[in-house]
């Protein structure tokens, strides 16, 4: 496996290097520079390091095969790296839009996500270019420790709520990642023993945990509790990143200890103990949330563009995993990620990894564009560099799904996830944008390529004004797990905080109420949304769905959906002509026999909701088809207390059209005003009530 993988890396490079030409510039008086992307401080500067060590890794495994463009590949690599070493603070130059870059808490991820290409210019780097690298390097540990902030926090900082300003996870592991490299590099610098201490200091505050506060186990010479800072992570490991449980992120912290774990080895460097703390608890949470085809699974949703960044540098996280987690399944679900490269690169036939899904950035922001494509580049140049040191993968004794089936919580933070291997089932109240669920088998590739996050299986309520910001605020949840599944209930504000016209504003204008239950017949979910109108005040709608089920209907499954319904067949190819809304004529409805629907109250059938445009986020980077029970668009006038929405949903994992449509389930009496409840069939043959009180917040699950 690890040869054709390399065959297939190198493949994807070569294409795409040629494709990337077109976003190379020359740099004016000074040509042995150039530069990838706009060369803009921030993402640019990351996106030329990325381009300097694919090109470098490129060039090096083109020269072993005798290929006549090794050369080539060489020079692009040494112009880039030269441009970007002469661009810091310390160089002679500044970027292309006139500043300099360095000594930001993220000047060094560039330098991390680069630094392993550099080795393979030994052969073309000058005096000077050593001399500007070990100028950067000093430059930047030098700064993390005397000066290091981030915004009015100064130091090593670290808390679990996004809102302290000092959830920093990734940035600790990457700082710490760049000041053991400058000390090992420049073992004779005066700080290199003062770098090397903070370093560990930053490892022990990156994936770190409340319970480190106590912890007096002995770590690079010191207890744990001895260099805490503060928790970045919850006791469970969920993360609070960007302000929601942030599934990518927590690859991005395994990713960044990877790096430099394997650069130090290729090097036959020491690699610090500190670095692997937690780590390997870390990823036994993270591998639940990771599908069977390498695509991770983002139950707490995305602030960014599908599949894409986070995603990427799973790949070196997985590389990791197999090698120095013990994870022997991890190698597998790498060689699957590639799979997914190579999909979606087929369909992009400018030569891009992402011009067909993202032409439309490609297009408007070359800027992000290609940050996005070097990322790529870059990740596929670590697996040419890092899976020739992989030790070699124990056999697995179980199968990946056995691996890891059971239950998941964080009652804190408000997630749950309960996973086997015909459901994965997931609710998180603090997902981007606030509750998101999942119910879908996880290791099927048409329900995998389906998965798309934003608002998943939660009312969509939007009011005039709206402008696509958080405008929700949570105000209660609960969890309650039992064997086999879990129930979830919990309610949000709606219409938080808008300004209308010029000085009105407007807040708190309606109640979403919310259930969600993962049954434990093992492929059953149960959904009841109740979305009411504030008591005191008139309101304007302009957006209002009830259920809500995402489809995504992209490049992955090949432009086509097939739709089952009471009303026969219904093929969707994406994307359609004109944005419409299509009613199915059908209480129930199953999506390519993986994922099936049916409604128990509330609406007379289901709709599905459809757009020309893309959707999926806010850098809309994917086709969706919503299934919903109700779509209302335009103004929309509401009272005091209209009920918006009131619906109630059964889900199946893996549903085939005929079991769908045999699902047996209804609404139950309601005792009280704010009181839902409905009964299914599960496929267990057991008969389960569902009831949530919404007054109380608290639901339940039953077996009658």
């Amino acid at each position: 496996m690890v040869g054709t993988m390399m065959e297939r890396a190198e493949a994807l490079l070569v294409r795409w290097a040629a494709a990337a030409e077109k976003y190379r510039h020359r740099v004016v008086g000074d040509p042995t520079m150039g530069c990838y992307g706009p060369g803009y401080i921030h993402w640019g500067v990351q996106a030329n390091w990325n381009y300097a060590a694919a090109m470098a890794t490129l060039a090096d495994r083109r020269q072993a095969s005798g290929a006549a463009d090794a050369g080539h590949w060489r020079a692009r690599a040494h112009s880039a790296l030269r441009f970007a070493l002469a661009t810091h603070l310390t160089g002679d130059r500044t970027g292309n839009d006139g500043r300099q870059w360095g000594h930001s808490w993220i000047s060094m991820l560039g330098i991390e996500r680069g630094m392993h290409g550099v080795p393979l210019l030994a052969e073309v780097l000058t005096e000077g270019d050593l001399n500007a690298l070990h100028r950067v390097l000093v430059s930047e540990a030098t700064w993390l420790l005397h000066d290091a902030r981030r915004g009015v926090h100064e130091g090593v900082v670290a808390a679990r709520w996004n809102s302290s300003g000092c959830n920093v996870p990734e940035s600790n592991i990457w700082s710490g990642a760049l000041l053991w490299r400058a000390a090992q590099r420049y073992p004779d610098e005066p700080d290199a023993g003062d770098w090397m201490e903070r370093a560990h200091t930053y490892f022990i505050n990156g994936v770190s945990v409340p319970a480190d506060a106590e912890d007096q186990a002995m770590v690079a010479g010191m207890p744990v509790a001895a260099r805490y800072v503060g928790a970045n992570y919850f006791a469970n490991y969920a993360l609070d990143h960007h302000g929601y449980l942030n599934v990518g992120y927590m690859a991005i912290c395994v990713s960044n200890a990877a790096m430099l774990a394997f650069d130090m080895q290729k090097a036959r460097l020491p690699v610090p103990e500190s670095l692997y703390h937690h780590q390997a608890d870390l990823w036994q949470v993270l591998r639940r949330f990771i599908f069977g085809n390498g695509r991770l699974a983002r139950v707490g949703g995305d602030s960014r563009v599908r599949y894409s960044y986070c995603q990427e540098y799973l790949l070196p996280a997985l590389l990791f995993a197999a090698h120095a987690l013990g994870d022997s399944h991890a190698l597998s679900l790498a060689d699957g990620q590639l799979a997914l490269i190579e999909e979606e690169m087929a369909a992009s036939p400018d030569g891009t990894f992402y011009g067909n899904r993202l032409g439309r950035m490609r297009d408007t922001n070359p800027h992000y564009f290609t940050r996005l494509e070097s990322d790529r580049a870059c990740v596929l140049s670590m697996v040419l560099n890092y899976l020739p040191l992989l030790s070699p993968p124990a056999k697995p004794v179980d199968d990946f799904e056995t691996s890891v089936a059971g239950l998941w919580a964080e009652p804190e933070h408000g997630a749950v996830v309960h996973r086997s291997a015909a459901r994965l089932a997931s609710f998180a109240w603090r997902a981007n944008g606030l509750t998101q669920g999942l119910c879908l088998p996880p290791s099927d590739p048409r329900a995998v390529s389906s998965a798309e996050w934003a608002s998943n299986l939660a009312p969509v309520v939007r009011f005039l004004g709206d402008d696509g910001g958080q405008h929700r605020r949570l105000l209660a949840h609960t969890i309650e797990t039992f064997p086999g599944g879990f129930v979830t209930c919990g309610a949000v504000m709606e219409g938080v905080d808008i300004r209308v016209d010029e000085g009105a504003q407007c807040t708190d204008q309606a109640t979403t109420h919310l259930a969600f239950a993962a049954l434990p017949d093992g492929r059953t979910c149960v959904g009841l949304h109740l979305v009411i109108a504030a008591e005191d005040r008139l309101g304007y709608l302009t957006e209002l769905k009830g259920l809500h089920l995402n489809i995504a209907n992209d490049c992955f499954n090949g432009f086509r959906r097939d739709f089952r319904a009471a009303s026969g067949q219904w093929i969707f190819a994406s994307p359609p002509l004109e944005d419409e809304t299509v009613t199915l004529d059908s209480t129930w409805m199953s999506v390519d026999d993986v994922v099936g629907v049916v409604l128990l109250y509330g609406s007379d059938g289901l709709v599905v909701d459809r757009s020309e445009a893309r959707r999926g986020g806010r850098y809309q980077s994917l086709f969706v088809e919503e299934v919903c029970s109700s779509v209302q668009r335009g103004l929309i006038p509401t009272g005091p207390g209209d009920v918006l929405v009131d619906v109630g949903f059964a889900l199946l994992s893996g549903g085939m059209a005929s079991e769908t449509a045999a699902i047996r389930g209804g609404q139950l009496g309601a005792d009280g005003v704010l009181v839902r409840g409905v009964w299914v069939e599960g496929v267990d043959g057991a008969r389960y009530e569902v009831v949530a009180d919404f007054a109380t917040g608290t639901a339940q699950v039953q077996i009658v």
